[in-house]
């Protein structure tokens, strides 16, 4: 009988250590398919990123600017709230000089933390832009969060410089640049002149978060 009682115990202490495994195993799995998810995701974003690049360079080559920003703008919004990577597109909101409802754009937003910068890349005559410089402050949000911030417009030489430093290196990409370098009207190697020439037409907001 001890006989027994030994052999039941190493196999009830087996069961257990081989139900531990599977736990293990099984936390596992998930973990892996829990990544393998967000990765797909990421994956996926990056794909429609790319499409709606290529798409938007092509509309701003065929019909221009105004045309590109009307049509696609829309789709980048939808995209940018529902949580998908488009670079350095954040939707902007700020209240309309006249009528001080909100008002939601797509924007390109540069930096990270409490270092960041919105670049007007299409036209300083873009509604967001006068309103922002009437309001001085705004809210970024991208899927379901949002930040508020102040905004204040650099001056020439100091918009040249963030310029430079920040969107420089994305025009020299071949393909990543290819709408920044439409919208701007630079090439890939542009110069601290070229980038002072435009600011004027694409003035740089700093932003400051709000305590």
């Amino acid at each position: 009988m001890k006989h027994l009682h030994d052999t039941s115990g190493t196999r009830h202490r087996g069961i257990t250590a081989l139900g531990g495994l599977g736990g293990v195993l099984i936390a596992g799995h998930l973990a892996v398919a829990a990544f393998g998810a967000a990765a797909l995701w990421d994956w996926l974003g990056g794909v429609l990123a790319g499409l709606f690049l290529v798409a938007f360079a092509a509309v701003h080559v065929l019909g221009g600017a105004r045309l590109g920003h009307n049509l696609v703008g829309r789709m980048v919004s939808m995209l940018v709230r529902a949580g998908v990577s488009l670079g350095p597109v954040t939707l902007l909101t700020v209240a309309g000089r006249r009528s001080g409802l909100p008002r939601t754009n797509p924007v390109d937003v540069f930096g990270a933390g409490e270092l960041r910068w919105i670049v007007a890349t299409h036209s300083a005559r873009a509604h967001w832009v006068r309103n922002l410089r009437a309001a001085g402050r705004a809210s970024l949000g991208s899927g379901s969060r949002s930040t508020d911030f102040t905004a204040v417009e650099l001056p020439t030489e100091r918009a040249a410089q963030i310029l430079k430093d920040l969107v420089a290196p994305r025009l020299s990409r071949p393909v990543g640049g290819l709408v920044l370098r439409r919208t701007l009207g630079l090439g890939r190697r542009a110069t601290p002149a070229d980038f002072a020439r435009i600011v004027t037409a694409h003035p740089v907001f700093e932003l400051t978060p709000v305590a």
